[in-house]
């Protein structure tokens, strides 16, 4: 049974990320640990403090994501979902930059939005 991202998809979130967000996530090499691959990445390092949750919805409506619920968002042009963005999981710089830090994006077909849509407290089961 797999539990999370495959190794495909986490590897395509980390390009989404730096697409999205103007990140700078480097793959640095795949190891194998029991038969199972181990994806080591870097970004560089960032100093700040968590931005709030006004500000991660400004940051995501001014990319043109439209929010569902709450650390929610869905591009529907470009069918993706962006979820689990919540302060304590983003940095905002001294210069006002926001850096979120592994939110969940996901690809996702227009029908299954239309259903986030409806049913939007679905998303972020906490």
């Amino acid at each position: 049974m797999t539990h999370g991202a495959t190794p495909a998809e986490y590897l395509d979130r980390i390009a989404l990320q730096n697409q999205i967000f103007e990140d700078d996530i480097r793959l640095e090499r795949v190891v194998e640990n029991e038969g199972k691959p181990i994806i080591i990445t870097s970004q560089p390092s960032i100093k700040g403090h968590p931005p709030t949750q006004d500000a991660l919805d400004e940051l995501m409506l001014g990319k043109g994501y439209e929010k569902l619920e709450e650390g929610a968002y869905y591009d529907e042009r470009g069918g993706l979902l962006v979820f689990d963005l919540f302060p304590r999981n983003a940095i905002q710089a001294a210069d006002g930059h926001i850096y979120p830090i592994d939110p969940v994006i996901q690809r996702i077909t227009p029908d299954f939005g239309e259903f986030l849509r409806q049913q939007p407290y679905t998303i972020n089961l906490r």
